[in-house]
């Protein structure tokens, strides 16, 4: 029933980047802003057409996409319990698209809202998705997969929580710049920070809880 819930809720995100779309459509120009800078200053218009279904259908494309992923999984990889917690990172995503194709859809030249929504959008993810992030089970394609936490449940599952806890801190400081003085690059710095962060993690837990009892099988073998 969670699990339907958490489904329901990427519908209607779904359905209100397409609702959305159809709304602003007729006022938007023949081009709108849809890439930019560092700084969050438009480089690049599309036709209003392709910037209508852009947001709507990479999001379709994602649900399409983790849900095969998930069904073709190795049995060794079939994390029975981690599916709401991919639903929940899925209306993660969602919602930060919500939030650009929002910007987007108001502000078509990017001159105003270039930093702003996107922004807001990061902050969804970072707490949305890192009040999930924890749940996950080891996988051949989702999470912070580096050679210790492949190797080693444990890694995964303590570099999972630690990156949960660091992706909700991050989206709670990103809320507060944002509110006062709004960025993009910050913004895109947190999330690569929430992505960099927990891979020096799991290495440093490789170092201090695995490797020293690796150290001292071999040893054991070595006297055998």
């Amino acid at each position: 029933m969670n699990s339907l819930k958490t489904n329901a809720f990427n519908l209607l995100t779904l359905l209100a980047m397409i609702g959305l779309s159809i709304y602003f459509y007729p006022q938007l120009p023949a081009e709108v802003a849809t890439r930019f800078d560092w700084n969050g200053q438009p480089i690049q218009y599309s036709p209003k057409e392709q910037q209508a279904v852009m947001m709507p259908g990479v999001f379709l494309l994602l649900l399409i996409l983790v849900n095969a992923l998930v069904r073709i999984s190795p049995k060794k990889y079939s994390m029975p319990n981690t599916k709401r917690s991919i639903d929940s990172m899925n209306f993660a995503v969602g919602l930060m698209l919500l939030f650009i194709h929002l910007g987007m859809l108001l502000d078509p030249s990017g001159a105003e809202f270039g930093g702003v929504f996107p922004s807001w959008g990061m902050v969804a993810l970072l707490i949305v998705m890192g009040n999930a992030f924890g749940k996950t089970e080891r996988n051949f394609f989702l999470g912070i997969r580096t050679p210790w936490t492949i190797a080693s449940g444990k890694n995964w599952t303590a570099t999972h929580r630690f990156a949960g806890k660091l992706m909700v801190g991050l989206g709670l400081v990103l809320a507060l710049v944002t509110v006062f003085a709004p960025s993009f690059i910050v913004a895109i710095s947190f999330l690569i920070a929430s992505r960099l962060v927990p891979i020096f993690y799991s290495y440093r837990f490789y170092l201090r809880q695995e490797k020293p009892l690796e150290s001292t099988e071999d040893l054991d073998a070595g006297g055998d």
